[in-house]
């Protein structure tokens, strides 16, 4: 199945910048530059986590699991009466703390789920279980209470449902403006904040201003544009 969003395109791009900064550290001391070679192909290996670590450790070749975490349980989604959610009891404590959220303390003292690696055994059981549970609760308020208990969890929410969210907009990453509705920025710096001073550019719309910046007068950048060198609409194939 294709992934839902091109996380091999936008990690490479993250690779990228980071090689350039792995790069420009390098030149620091050798006072030398070097070419980077990246390829889509390659970071698409490297973002292979869990699995290619669990194919060399156990030599089985690695199955679609759907949601749940190849490696911990419960680590999935599950339906409530509200809405779905995903929670994430990635260890012991937290297993527990899950099963007393739950009103399940036992649970957490069954032989099939008292370490992790029993809980991934009996996986299909345990599943169940919690499935049957969460089928009663109110999902927004199981996340709620979830959260505060330590317990990652939170509903499934859809794109709009994403941006509308309070802490997506506690977080500044809802932009709605006259010119410009989008993300805002992930990267939050302390002294030199990034801002979203206007729209994305339109087509060609800076080339002028360019060309003016390197030199190029009036008459000459009319003529680049006559001749179609430089593009002010996108050529349609």
């Amino acid at each position: 199945l294709r992934m839902g969003t091109a996380i091999v395109d936008i990690g490479t791009g993250l690779y990228t910048a980071i090689a350039i900064l792995m790069a420009l550290l390098e030149r620091e001391r050798s006072g030398r530059g070097q070419y980077i070679d990246m390829t889509l192909y390659d970071c698409a290996l490297s973002l292979m986590h869990p699995h290619v670590s669990n194919y060399y450790l156990s030599g089985k070749v690695p199955v679609p699991t759907g949601n749940a975490h190849t490696n911990l349980s419960p680590y999935d989604k599950f339906k409530t009466s509200t809405c779905d959610i995903f929670l994430g009891a990635g260890n012991d404590r937290a297993f527990s703390r899950l099963c007393d959220v739950i009103g399940m303390p036992d649970l957490a003292k069954d032989d099939r789920f008292l370490r992790n690696s029993d809980r991934l055994e009996n996986r299909k059981v345990l599943t169940q279980i919690l499935e049957e549970i969460f089928a009663e609760q109110d999902g927004f308020e199981i996340c709620r209470i979830l959260l505060k208990s330590g317990i990652p969890a939170g509903p499934v929410m859809n794109t709009q449902d994403a941006f509308m969210a309070d802490h997506t907009l506690h977080r500044e990453m809802a932009i709605d403006r006259h010119d410009y509705q989008g993300a805002g920025i992930p990267i939050k710096l302390r002294r030199t904040p990034g801002q979203i001073h206007r729209a994305p550019p339109t087509y060609g719309q800076d080339s002028a201003e360019v060309l003016v910046k390197y030199g190029f007068n009036t008459d000459e950048i009319t003529k680049l544009i006559d001749d179609g060198v430089v593009l002010q609409k996108r050529r349609r194939k």
